[in-house]
């Protein structure tokens, strides 16, 4: 709950620590607005992917979360990956994962610490990148995926 409240037209709104907007005692915004992703080197066609969703504030959320995420063929979001990888995202030691569009979309939702572990899996040297939609609407874009 905000530390404070201020009327507006009847309605009580204010701001929690994190930034996030509260009418009424309702969350009206979700406090996870950036997300940091960690992509670990290549082991035997593998990285480990490792995603830490955060508050305004840059701290670790600690609660579930669901998010989307997208492979990419660019930094830019501008193309889909092409085929998204051999074997492609799988859900990691933390999280759950939903497959959308085979190799392509996501539903991811967090640990309760706002974490969530994939595996990106390619044979091959296809160039991809991992791109997640936040509940507030923005992208965030990994570095390269692309295997050697």
């Amino acid at each position: 709950m905000p530390d404070a409240l201020t009327s507006l037209h009847g309605r009580k709104l204010g701001l929690t620590k994190e930034n996030a907007l509260v009418s009424n005692g309702l969350l009206v915004t979700s406090p996870c607005v950036d997300a940091s992703i960690t992509v670990a080197a290549e082991v035997g066609d593998a990285r480990a992917i490792t995603i830490q969703l955060k508050d305004s504030t840059g701290k670790a959320i600690a609660y579930r979360e669901i998010i989307e995420a997208y492979v990419f063929a660019d930094a830019a979001a501008a193309a889909f990956a092409t085929t998204g990888g051999s074997t492609g995202i799988a859900i990691g030691a933390s999280g759950a994962a939903l497959t959308v569009v085979a190799k392509k979309m996501f539903i991811l939702t967090s640990t309760t610490a706002g974490v969530i572990a994939l595996t990106w899996t390619d044979t091959g040297t296809e160039a991809a990148y991992l791109g997640l939609r936040l509940p507030s609407g923005r992208l965030v874009i990994s570095s390269a995926l692309t295997n050697a």
